[in-house]
């Protein structure tokens, strides 16, 4: 009785296993499938195969797939196969966009990457190494300001100021409410004047406003000076040196290489070595005061050469009622 049990229960099960097999066969249910309709599911969807092309989704005719999964790469493409963990091909938009890691965008990049954010593919030639860098290989824009908290160089070399430009900058127009260093290696520390050159003021410069030329200055044109105007040194001219109405004084000796004009010119400059003239109609006043305009124990010498090429001194007797000329080759000054 047991044995028939036995026997009974194992064709049942073969009954219901052939049941099936014939039943699911021709819908190739242990092969390939092909759904015509949508499939869904409240569970887990799981791929469990390693393929570089485990999940496709294409459009109807098979040529064009929407999104790529490989599994064996663990890497997700939109638009084509990824060569990245993920990759669009194309336009992608997002609300935000957030990484700790860095950006690179704008040329080929292979997996690897360099340790700060750029925009092509060019390497830093400074010091970039963090994500927070960035690196710009073409141009860049701003259609408003521009906000830099730290120092800003152009050119090669670390800025040591807050702007510095390595070669030729141009500007249409510059204003500075300080002052302006030039043609020297300055520091971040300055002095208190403008100054073409690294020397320092030897007078009372001190003023944003005073100027200090180091080297030599050249005027094309005409150069005015409202106030005084004081030479250390030797001052020399190969023109003429004109005086207004005002009164002039020099405290050193004057040298003049050239002829000396004083007053109008009479047309006959080159003539004379020295002259004296002047325009206005009447006597022309000139004064020679030895020991200024006091009286003096030695008066007035005037040391001139005769045909022979001997020295001739001459100078002025005093006399009570009519003085007279003492001419000859005795010294009258000291």
């Amino acid at each position: 009785m047991k044995k028939q049990n036995y026997l009974s229960v194992s064709w049942s099960i073969l009954s219901t296993v052939l049941v099936f097999a014939f039943a699911l066969a021709p819908l190739g249910v242990f092969g390939a499938s092909t759904l015509g309709t949508n499939m869904s599911t409240t569970g887990t969807f799981a791929q469990t195969v390693g393929s570089a092309s485990a999940a496709l989704f294409q459009n109807a005719a098979g040529t064009v797939t929407t999104l790529s999964i490989d599994t064996t790469n663990v890497r997700v493409g939109v638009g084509a196969a990824a060569s990245t963990t993920f990759e669009v091909q194309g336009t992608a938009s997002a609300s935000y966009f957030f990484t700790t890691n860095t950006l690179q965008a704008g040329g080929t990049f292979a997996a690897a990457s360099v340790a700060y954010s750029r925009f092509g593919a060019d390497t830093t030639g400074h010091t970039l190494a963090a994500a927070d860098d960035v690196l710009f290989s073409g141009l860049v824009e701003f259609n408003d300001n521009a906000f830099f908290d730290a120092r800003v160089g152009i050119g090669a070399g670390a800025p040591a100021t807050k702007f510095e430009v390595q070669g030729t900058a141009s500007a249409s127009y510059f204003f500075t409410t300080n002052t302006i260093q030039a043609g020297g290696t300055f520091a971040a520390a300055s002095v208190a004047y403008s100054r073409f050159g690294a020397d320092t003021t030897d007078h009372t410069l001190a003023a944003a406003d005073d100027v200090l030329f180091s080297g030599l200055v050249e005027f094309n044109d005409n150069a005015f000076f409202d106030t005084k105007v004081s030479v250390s040194g030797n001052f020399e001219t190969t023109g003429r040196i004109r005086a207004g109405t005002a009164s002039h004084s020099f405290i050193g000796s004057v040298a003049v290489s050239s002829n000396l004009v004083l007053g109008t010119a009479s047309g006959s400059v080159g003539l004379y070595t020295a002259e004296f003239s002047d325009s206005a109609v009447g006597t022309a006043s000139f004064l020679f005061a030895g020991g200024g305009t006091s009286a003096s124990t030695t008066g007035t010498c005037f040391q001139l050469k005769d045909n022979t090429g001997k020295w001739v001194y001459m100078s002025i007797n005093g006399h009570a009622t009519t003085p007279t000329i003492n001419l000859g080759y005795v010294r009258c000054h000291p």
